[in-house]
């Protein structure tokens, strides 16, 4: 009899552990179904069909509601499409689901950004290179978001690290340029606009209208 009831206890362990790997199996196929609505979404996108990308993944979310990467792309959907705030909302959800994705962390950033909300900006890129040490853009954006707190120290400590990372990106040195003459120190912004030009010939416009507003403004 007590071999019975250990059998008994033996299958109903094995029924649980199978019951358990159908669950998952049928999880995975939801999320790879999910994907795949999201390959789509991209190919929608990549060609500006905002509108059936944002459909696309509104189909994956309903497969898998707690895919982080569906809200991800649908933020940058919105975010083409001008609608800031459901951008930002998206991006917010799938930060819930994986807190440090950097991508989402750097998106949000920038149109908050964009808002005029410079404070929860900043907190974004902050946790953008806390997740991403090398990540050359956030550091650049977070620096233009330090200039706009009239943060130039910090600015430009971000500007020298994003090109210490990359050499060769071309518009930290743009930015460094400015902050420098926004300062009054000419010598060093010219310095900075010349490596910039090195790097990118075609920014040499760009630096020449920005050196006209600045010294318009310092007129003043």
């Amino acid at each position: 009899m007590m071999m019975g009831k250990k059998l008994f206890f033996g299958s109903l362990v094995l029924a649980l552990c199978g019951a358990t790997a159908t669950v998952d199996a049928y999880a995975e196929t939801r999320q790879e179904t999910a994907a795949s609505y999201i390959d789509l979404g991209n190919k929608f996108a990549s060609h500006g069909d905002i509108t059936r990308a944002i459909g696309a993944y509104n189909i994956a979310l309903q497969f898998a509601p707690d895919f982080a990467p569906a809200f991800f792309y649908r933020g940058r959907a919105y975010s083409a499409r001008g609608d800031i705030s459901k951008a930002i909302a998206d991006y917010t959800s799938a930060l819930d689901i994986v807190p440090g994705m950097t991508a989402a962390l750097y998106n949000r950033g920038n149109l908050r950004f964009m808002e005029g909300d410079l404070d929860s900006a900043l907190s974004d890129f902050d946790q953008a290179v806390a997740s991403n040490p090398d990540y050359v853009m956030a550091y650049n954006n977070r620096g233009i978001v330090r200039v706009a707190k009239g943060d130039f120290e910090g600015a430009m400590a971000d500007f020298a690290k994003a090109i210490k990372i990359d050499p060769h990106h071309a518009e930290a040195y743009v930015n460094l340029g400015i902050t420098w003459l926004r300062q009054g120190n000419r010598l060093q912004a010219e310095q900075n606009f010349a490596r910039s030009i090195a790097v990118k010939p075609s920014l040499k416009p760009l630096i020449e209208t920005r050196i006209n507003e600045i010294t318009k403004l310092s007129a003043f």
